[in-house]
């Protein structure tokens, strides 16, 4: 029920815990009473107890070679199948480990390659209830040899999309339904929730960013002259939090939208919802402030 200018309960912080600059992507699993976050610039996922406090050490950090991870960006819990699922953001990678999975150990499934349309990934999650594996990914400059390898439809499309996938799929499997296009509203996709076959996410639509730096963020791309253009202003019609239900596909907009200047948004980052309370909760990185809305009718499937 915190509001305003409060005070943290708790801050997690120091040498000891591993965490670095760029933690995108925090997962609570309320199973077990863990925190996961994602170490993009270490190529790690660590694990910390729910009630840690201070500089606290992990309890289980994934880290080496073996594991494949690279730039690590998004987590999803799956307590259902006792599996941690990973979007590695450099890669266009999800890659499944053990939920307890510790040290340099080699993820159980990898899905990667062409079919999969996951060039750059974001968030990730699972529906355990239907079985299936959803992914955000968007689309980067293709060079000529990956041009003769991806579908044509998909080069031309500067959005991105919402990859349906069945849980248990690994290699270099396509979608068997993807959510892309203009209707879609997604251009620059961010973090996902899922809950009994909806799924929320937060889409900040930056779709003209480019990073200062190179993929392994140690040295500033040749072409880069100063700091990137900001195409957004607050509360940009483009940013908004979005749900769909896992059953549609193609150029399909959003059951349900908050968006408009009244919203505020400017470069959403994080999700949460709470169904219980009817509730969902987005990072905003511009504010660096949390949002958070009641609605209780974005948790019940909106039929057509």
């Amino acid at each position: 029920m915190a509001s305003g200018a409060s005070a943290p309960v708790r801050i997690i912080h120091g040498q000891h815990t591993k965490l670095t600059r760029t933690g995108h992507g925090i997962a609570y699993d309320a199973v077990r009473d863990e925190i996961f976050s994602s170490e993009a610039l270490a190529g790690a996922i660590v694990v910390l107890k729910g009630g840690s406090n201070g500089d606290a050490t992990p309890i289980r950090v994934i880290q080496g070679p073996h594991t494949r991870l690279f730039r690590p960006w998004y987590v999803f819990p799956d307590d259902a199948n006792h599996e941690l699922v990973v979007g590695d953001n450099v890669q266009g990678s999800v890659l499944t480990f053990p939920i307890d999975a510790n040290g340099d150990v080699a993820p159980k499934r990898v899905l990667h390659g062409p079919k999969t349309l996951l060039f750059q990934t974001y968030g990730v999650g699972v529906d355990d209830q239907r079985n299936l594996l959803i992914a955000v990914s968007q689309q980067v400059p293709l060079s000529a040899a990956q041009k003769a390898s991806f579908p044509a439809a998909f080069q031309a499309q500067r959005h991105g999309g919402i990859l349906i996938f069945h849980r248990t799929d690994s290699g270099n499997v396509a979608p068997f339904r993807v959510i892309m296009g203009p209707h879609s509203g997604i251009q620059g996709p961010g973090n996902i929730q899922v809950y009994k076959g909806l799924i929320f996410m937060n889409t900040p639509n930056a779709v003209y960013y480019h990073s200062a730096y190179d993929l392994g963020g140690y040295a500033p791309r040749k072409e880069c002259t100063g700091p990137p253009p900001d195409p957004l202003g607050l509360g940009s019609q483009n940013v908004f939090i979005g749900v769909w239900d896992d059953t549609q596909n193609g150029d399909v907009g959003p059951h349900y939208v908050i968006h408009g200047p009244a919203s505020q948004f400017a470069a959403l980052s994080g999700i949460a919802i709470d169904p219980k309370d009817g509730e969902v909760y987005v990072t905003d990185a511009v504010h660096n402030a949390t949002f958070g809305f009641l609605v209780p009718d974005f948790f019940t499937p909106k039929k057509d």
